[in-house]
C-alpha cells in the first residue's frame, strides 16, 4: 500500500502528521500530488477554540477527525475514469469551494456565496 504524509486535525487543539492511504481517484476525479496546501485564520481559530460543527450535530467539534489543508497547488499523476479536462503531470491549484453549479449566485460566477444543497467547502 502506498502511504502520503498528511496533516491531521485529531482534536484537543493540535495538528499531527501521519502517514495515511494514497486515494484512488473516483470518477471525475484526479489524484493531486501537493507541492503546497495553506491553512487559513478561520482554520487556526476553529482548531484552537474547538468551535462546534452544526445544529444535527451540536456536540462534535467542527475540526476534528480528518485531514486539514485548502487551497493547494500540485501536479496530477492519476485520474479517475470521465476525466477529460486535464492531463497527467498538468499542475495544478484547487479553490476550495464548490458551489452546486444552478443556483443565481453560482450562475453569476459567485459559488462562494451557493445558495444550493450542492455546495462543498473544503478544509
Amino acid at each position: 500500500m502506498k502511504t502520503m504524509l498528511a496533516a491531521y486535525l485529531p482534536g484537543n487543539s493540535t495538528v499531527d502528521l501521519r502517514e495515511v492511504a494514497v486515494p484512488t481517484p473516483g470518477i471525475n476525479q484526479v489524484l493531486i500530488k501537493m507541492k503546497s496546501s495553506g491553512i487559513c485564520g478561520s482554520d487556526v481559530h476553529y482548531i484552537y477554540h474547538q468551535h462546534r460543527a452544526t445544529a444535527a450535530a451540536p456536540d462534535k467539534p467542527l475540526y476534528q477527525g480528518f485531514i486539514n489543508g485548502h487551497e493547494p497547488c500540485g501536479q496530477i499523476v492519476a485520474m479517475g475514469l470521465g476525466c477529460h479536462h486535464f492531463k497527467e503531470g498538468d499542475r495544478v491549484l484547487v479553490y476550495h469551494i464548490s458551489g452546486c453549479g444552478f443556483c443565481p449566485n453560482c450562475r453569476r460566477g459567485f459559488p462562494i456565496s451557493c445558495t444550493g444543497e450542492g455546495k462543498a467547502a473544503y478544509g
